[in-house]
């Protein structure tokens, strides 16, 4: 016990010591605060602020403006053009699975690397008819397809298409369809052929432009 209080006094001993020694070396340099302010407060702040002010509702009025017209009018497909002869192919739409696909209880369907065809599951039901629907011949003529379609518009507005014939429009978003098709000219039929597709370009001779694509 002795020997513990003397090593407990010596260590306290040394301690003073080093403290009395210690030098005071001063401030150096411009000192602030440790602070960092709430980025999702001062969000919350400025909203709070630009509603207030009426600014939030002027740019939600702004964005819905803009997804009005995107609607109304979108962005036509780049690089399509009128069809210039008749002329036919066929698009095998066969493609290759990236990874094994299962069924729930663990069962093979198909193994990665396998090319699987769908249209040998899933047939076409309608043929896909692709247009510029800024081209009022070409509408007439996918209107007057003979068998069930769907008309896919490359340019143009598709609500107001549907508004005047009263059927639906689609639009190729982003030229997704055409790119996975080929398809750089209008209007273009894609048709079921056994297990592939038949894709044909019909030329159209041009008439007036339709009333509906007059600038806002």
């Amino acid at each position: 016990m002795r020997q513990a209080l003397v090593l407990l006094l010596a260590a306290l001993l040394a301690g003073m010591t080093s403290a009395a020694s210690a030098k005071d070396l001063g401030v150096r340099g411009a000192t602030w605060p440790v602070a960092e302010p709430d980025l999702l407060e001062e969000i919350e702040a400025r909203l709070v602020e630009m509603q207030r002010s009426g600014e939030l509702a002027r740019l939600e009025e702004e964005a819905r403006e803009r997804a009005r017209r995107k609607l109304e009018k979108p962005d036509p497909v780049p690089g399509i053009a009128p069809a210039r002869e008749h002329r036919s192919r066929l698009f095998d739409p066969s493609i290759a699975v990236a990874r094994d696909i299962r069924t729930p209880d663990g069962v093979l369907i198909a193994a990665a690397g396998t090319r699987v065809n769908p249209l040998e599951r899933l047939p076409l039901t309608r043929d896909l008819v692709f247009v510029d629907g800024r081209r009022e011949a070409e509408i007439a003529w996918a209107l007057a397809h003979e068998r069930p379609v769907k008309i896919v518009l490359l340019a143009g507005r598709p609500l107001d298409l549907m508004r005047a014939h009263r059927r639906p429009f689609f639009f190729d978003a982003g030229g997704r369809l055409a790119a996975r098709f080929g398809i750089a000219a209008t209007p273009s039929l894609v048709e079921q052929a056994g297990t592939v597709l038949r894709i044909t370009e019909f030329p159209i001779p041009d008439r007036s432009p339709v009333g509906t694509e007059e600038e806002d």
